[in-house]
């Protein structure tokens, strides 16, 4: 720049003449937002699940029980954190987590899962349990016992150590002290689970 402005001063009107006479502009760089990179989409967190979500014992990929809820933010898509009416009339913290696209609800104590519900036939177990399955194929289950809640009767079967799948069919055993799987599948063999509860096994 110094060179140019000394050259510039000695040239004088010989120079302002030539500069006057050119009228050359350079035209602005323009931009083809038609063909701009479209800005990226941050991928949305799929709770460790790369294929179709399975119930284990312990929570469906990443959503598990005991898990901090601060993790479980980092991990899986969120969808809300609030104050329900729980089934004794008190409120609970829910967590509401999307697993591929499903919502899942989770009952939070003390900042962790305390316990996983899963509300549709579309999360099953790996040899296919889940909502809509009939009474009747756990009671033949090894182990299977069944227990009665304050809204409906769980289900229990020894190779499914941390689920408990729920049956709304009356409280009352049907005969005896009891509910048997005998005569659990003798009064309501076509009952279907509407509800799986994962607690985690603690065997």
């Amino acid at each position: 720049m110094l060179v140019t402005a000394i050259a510039v001063a000695g040239c004088g009107r010989s120079d302002s003449a030539n500069r006057r006479s050119d009228t050359t502009v350079t035209p602005p760089v323009s931009v083809d937002t038609a063909h701009a990179p479209a800005e990226s989409t941050a991928a949305l967190p799929t709770c460790g699940i790369t294929g179709v979500p399975v119930i284990e014992s312990d929570g469906i990929g990443e959503l598990k029980v005991g898990r901090k809820v601060e993790d479980i933010r980092n991990l899986c898509e969120v969808k809300s954190d609030s104050q329900e009416m729980g089934a004794e009339g008190m409120k609970e913290r829910v967590l509401v987590t999307m697993i591929a696209g499903i919502p899942v609800q989770s009952l939070i104590d003390n900042d962790r899962v305390r316990r996983i519900s899963v509300n549709t036939s579309r999360i099953r177990t790996r040899d296919s349990l889940g909502v809509d399955t009939q009474l009747h194929t756990l009671a033949d289950m090894r182990g299977a016992r069944f227990v009665p809640g304050e809204d409906g009767v769980y289900a229990f079967v020894a190779d499914h150590c941390g689920l408990s799948f729920r049956f709304s069919v009356p409280m009352r055993p049907p005969t005896g002290r009891d509910w048997t799987a005998e005569a659990a599948k003798r009064e309501h063999a076509d009952a279907a689970v509407n509800r799986v509860l994962i607690t985690g096994c603690s065997r």
